[in-house]
């Protein structure tokens, strides 16, 4: 069976539970031919996960609360990571002086908009400074977090500290890593794999072989990371280098195996943000996610 898995955004390490066991058969050996689909928008995979378009997708667990998507159904978590703002810190002297700073993210409006600013207020109050929303414009410019930064962003939002948080280090650029959870936000940064609801129903036994390969995958990278790189380097035909290489050894730690569906993982991040009006999904259409 040909199935399709719909990432988040450009490939990258945080995809080797599944590029493991693409690379070395484990699909083929069970009957099954597993492609990952690189979307033109962050939301695309699981639209068509939903419409059943595609069997599976992968996204942040945010996207389950910040809309209802009904026909969804999740796996659970192969991988966690501290995520937030990558702020220059000139900026962020001028934001606690009471000026603006301009942020690049790759999904601007609604949600995760308001989620970036409560980050922002949050940590200018611990720094002993007042806050007005007005302060933060928050614009549209895809996922190339470091390259906006370097071409006059002074932050860029719903960054990874595995990729970005070692990238800004590696390139010697002077930002500070402002992660939701240094502010008493729920952790979101994070990958939960998907399914439609009718090809769950349709087809346990793929999405059972599926979600326990992608397990399987994810041990063997935390396991044994420089077998990670190989594989990683084999499936992107990219040139091995110190930054990936680095990318690649923070990222391994932070994968998740076995995969469970629990509602519980997320349910005080759906809780926090419910309770602050940023939730578009009501208690019963978080729960519907798992059953």
């Amino acid at each position: 069976m040909k199935l399709q898995l719909g990432l988040e955004w450009f490939l990258n390490p945080d995809h080797l539970p599944m590029i493991a066991g693409i690379e070395l058969g484990w699909y083929r050996e069970a009957g099954l031919a597993l492609e990952l689909v690189v979307p033109d928008d962050h939301y695309d995979g699981l639209a068509a996960t939903a419409s059943g378009e595609i069997a599976f997708s992968c996204n942040e667990p945010l996207h389950m609360i910040d809309e209802a998507r009904s026909g969804l159904s999740a796996l659970g978590c192969f991988f966690e990571t501290d995520g937030g703002i990558l702020l220059d810190r000139s900026a962020g002297r001028r934001l606690l002086d009471g000026g603006r700073v301009r942020l690049a993210s790759p999904v601007a409006g609604g949600v995760t908009d308001a989620i970036a600013i409560e980050i922002l207020a949050r940590w200018s109050r611990q720094q002993g400074a007042d806050f007005d929303e007005a302060q933060v414009v928050i614009e549209s410019a895809g996922f190339a977090h470091l390259q906006n930064l370097q071409q006059g962003y002074d932050g860029a939002w719903l960054c990874f500290a595995n990729f970005e948080g070692v990238e800004a280090r590696m390139l010697g650029v002077d930002a500070a890593f402002i992660a939701s959870g240094d502010t008493g936000l729920q952790n979101f940064s994070a990958l939960e794999l998907f399914t439609g609801s009718a090809f769950l129903a349709e087809h346990p036994q793929v999405v059972a072989t599926v979600t326990g390969l992608i397990s399987r995958g994810a041990a063997l990278c935390r396991d044994d990371p420089a077998q990670a790189a190989r594989l990683w380097y084999a499936h992107s035909g990219e040139t091995p280098g110190a930054l990936m290489d680095a990318i690649i050894a923070d990222t391994c730690p932070r994968l998740v195996s076995p995969i469970r569906r629990d509602a519980g993982r997320w349910r005080a991040m759906w809780a926090q943000f419910d309770a602050m009006g940023l939730s578009r999904v009501d208690a019963e259409g978080y729960e519907a996610l798992y059953r």
